[in-house]
């Protein structure tokens, strides 16, 4: 046997380390997906900490926070479903700031969290949905992410 000759057994332990390092591998992307989730849910609640701010000064993932935060509200107030159209994205929580189209792309972003979903009833506008048990048990409202205000409810 020449020493370029692999044994079974060393054969076998190449593997296993090998077969140990994609699980790690396979872990660390799990622990990344984790964590990006967590640093969407801080930047969604930036806007409780300086509820002053105008429109103009909201960054995207803030506004997103702020029709999910509206829409789960409104559902908490109320059966426990709601439904939030273009027009109350508009009016109820920006007060007439954007257009239609954008009212609809934070519509289609606020629904990429559990318990939101973009339904098109048939007799209708398209709305942003949110069901405030199935919301709960997501990462954005997730007891680690609580703020005093969810809490008492």
């Amino acid at each position: 046997m020449s020493d370029e000759d692999v044994s079974a057994r060393d054969a076998l332990a190449i593997a296993q380390r090998a077969l140990a390092k994609a699980n790690r591998v396979d872990d660390l992307e799990d622990e990344i997906n984790e964590l990006q989730e967590e640093v969407a849910v801080l930047e969604l609640r930036l806007s409780e900490f300086d509820d002053d701010r105008d429109y103009q000064q909201l960054s995207r993932a803030e506004r997103v926070g702020l029709v999910r935060e509206h829409a789960f509200q409104k559902a908490t107030a109320g059966s426990g479903v709601a439904a939030l159209d273009y027009d109350d994205i508009k009016w109820e929580v920006f007060e007439g700031e954007p257009s239609a189209d954008y009212c609809y792309t934070l519509m289609q972003l606020a629904a990429d969290v559990r318990g939101f979903e973009v339904r098109t009833p048939a007799n209708g506008n398209r709305s942003l949905t949110v069901d405030a048990q199935e919301a709960k048990r997501g990462a954005v409202f997730s007891s680690a992410n609580k703020t005093a205000s969810e809490e008492v409810r």
